[in-house]
């Protein structure tokens, strides 16, 4: 009988939590590609090549999981949204459920709670996880599959070793579960540095009622092997640059913005105020934070209000930790997950939702466990206050990707709350230009260079837009500025390159495609217009050569076979490029007339 109920409650707490999250998110599924999407995943070839594997873990050793995992979406479906999207949220909803499972394992250790109380807050946990209105910048963004699937196989780690460490034998296909787990998370995303601090954490605060046959010494054995091969990792594979552990450059096009550890440290104590404000009163959120550098502890006062919280977090933990475990491990949790991400190893972006993700774990755990006991004669009020909390996110979650759903609005939301940051200009104008809307788009480009004057990426796109107008001379001055600035700048040389066949200067065209070919030999936009090129002054052969090596590249794209087609039939090798017109159309790209009527012969 108590394992019929189990499995009953096992199901309506797993339907309850994909039910819910499958409704918050169902607006998401057409979010185009936004921000980092473009250049990572859109713009980027290493994963149009599943067959090279070592192409896509030499791209991005430490986060090489979720990038082979964009690969297989793109070897099933191309650009597709749905499928990255899918993923995506499949994913949140196995951290969520995996929320649920590890309290209703936290909770068997403590003896006053009562099996409705067992049942009902880790459902909660699960629910709260799922729903918060922070989580879309992780979910929906279809980039941030590095921090979701990174917290998947760290809560994976965790409830394995939980399942070891419970009994009196010691269990070891748990153990080695739990290795892997971890050992994948270290190859997903660098915050899987906390996943043995989390293990830690669990074992000191809960092995009194473990029975376990665990010694101390074998555990932190096990999580110290974890953090040196976690070391060892970033130390081998180059994952990251010594240089940036001290200092990097703002992500605005300006190489002389430098942000140091002091300055990141000092301004995160900002960032905590913003953290807890939008785990407690989520509204108001933001792609994209605009945050002055804190000059000390006290300039401005947020700083100082920032870090008195989390301290004040930290001190909870250590006062709780015999009276209230639950809610001391909660604490710890959430301070464990985000020091790694706000602390000492500076970060070009300030302040980001998505950094919430995994200490949301921490804050899903506290809260219906803290109001079940501060309702204790009245649990049907918690239970009141937790369904109405629970609507009113997944109210919030909802509204909130109905605004990634169109760029232009997720964009014009950042410019109205960052009015004096450069970029958000510049992603709305990259909307605006996509909506066809020429003169917003020049505005704001306009306003971004106000803003930054050596923000490259504006340059190159205003010089795009002038060269869309026919204003060449504009165009030119642009691109020519935006190399001045950044003289390895890929995107310029191409772009410029295609100005110059514009204006038939051929030797200066092929010029900076062979310059941006020697500085990304895959860039396959550079391949594509040098093609085009050598078609339009006749030589094919060289043509058929670019085409052919950029196909290799990206294999999915239609536009790739119809211009190599073109290139077959001119230089009347027709058996080929009857076959490159069906795969176009294969691929629904709309052919050239001159190959509808060759492929009808």
């Amino acid at each position: 009988m108590k394992n019929k109920i189990f499995k009953i409650t096992e199901l309506v707490g797993s339907f309850a939590i994909s039910a819910c999250t499958l409704c918050a998110y169902s607006n998401t599924f057409s979010v185009p590609f936004q921000f980092d999407d473009i250049p990572c995943i859109k713009g980027n070839t290493t994963i149009t090549q599943l067959g090279h594997i070592s192409k896509i873990f030499n791209f991005w050793p430490t986060r090489f999981l979720t990038y082979l995992s964009f690969a297989f979406n793109y070897r099933i479906h191309g650009f597709s949204l749905l499928g990255y999207h899918l993923i995506n949220i499949t994913i949140h909803i196995a951290c969520s459920i995996l929320v649920w499972k590890i309290l209703k394992k936290l909770l068997k250790g403590i003896n006053n709670t009562d099996n409705f109380i067992q049942f009902l807050i880790p459902v909660w946990a699960g629910l709260i996880f799922a729903l918060h209105p922070v989580q879309t910048q992780a979910v929906t963004y279809i980039y941030q599959r590095h921090t979701c699937l990174a917290t998947l196989f760290i809560l994976s780690g965790l409830f394995c070793f939980i399942n070891a460490s419970e009994g009196t034998r010691l269990n070891i296909f748990w153990l080695s579960s739990s290795f892997v787990f971890n050992i994948a998370a270290m190859f997903t995303k660098e915050i899987s540095i906390v996943s043995p601090i989390l293990i830690l954490f669990y074992f000191f605060w809960f092995k009194n009622a473990l029975e376990s046959k665990f010694k101390t010494w074998n555990v932190v054995a096990y999580a110290g092997f974890l953090c040196m091969l976690f070391i060892s990792i970033i130390f081998f594979t180059h994952s990251i640059n010594p240089a940036e552990i001290k200092k990097v450059y703002s992500l605005e096009g300006n190489p002389q913005q430098v942000i140091t550890q002091k300055d990141y440290l000092l301004t995160q104590g900002q960032a905590f105020l913003i953290y807890f404000k939008l785990l407690l009163f989520p509204l108001n959120q933001n792609i994209d934070y605009d945050i002055a550098i804190s000059k000390s502890i006290l300039n401005p006062p947020e700083t100082f209000a920032g870090f008195l919280l989390i301290f004040a977090v930290i001190i909870s933990i250590f006062i709780l930790f015999k009276k209230n475990k639950i809610i001391s491990f909660a604490s710890a949790v959430f301070v464990i997950s985000i020091l790694p991400q706000s602390s000492l190893i500076p970060k070009p972006d300030l302040v980001v939702e998505h950094r919430l993700y995994l200490p949301m774990v921490g804050y899903a755990i506290f809260l219906p466990y803290f109001l079940y006991q501060k309702c204790n004669k009245e649990k049907i009020l918690a239970t009141i206050i937790l369904l109405c909390i629970t609507i009113f996110y997944g109210f919030l979650t909802y509204q909130r990707n109905s605004i990634w759903n169109d760029p232009v609005k997720l964009w014009n939301d950042a410019v109205v709350k960052s009015p004096q940051k450069a970029r958000p200009y510049l992603n709305r104008g990259l909307a605006f230009v996509q909506k066809g809307n020429i003169e917003r788009a020049l505005e704001d480009y306009n306003t971004a260079i106000k803003i930054n004057p050596r923000y490259v990426e504006a340059y190159n796109n205003r010089g795009i837009l002038f060269a869309l107008m026919k204003r060449y001379d504009d165009a030119l001055k642009d691109f020519n500025r935006a190399i001045e600035i950044k003289p390895n700048y890929v995107l310029s040389y191409n772009n410029r390159g295609v100005l110059y066949s514009t204006l038939g200067q051929w030797k200066e065209a092929f010029g900076d495609f062979d310059m941006a070919l020697k500085l990304n030999p895959s860039y396959v936009d550079a391949l594509k217009n040098r093609g085009i090129a050598f078609l339009i002054q006749k030589n094919y052969s060289r043509a058929i050569d670019d085409f052919s090596k950029a196909i290799q590249i990206h294999p999915k794209n239609g536009e790739l076979y119809n211009y190599r087609a073109i290139a077959y039939l001119l230089s009347e090798e027709l058996d080929k490029a009857k076959k490159d017109t069906k795969t176009a159309q294969r691929l629904n790209y709309p052919i050239d007339n001159v190959l509808k009527n060759l492929l009808n012969e």
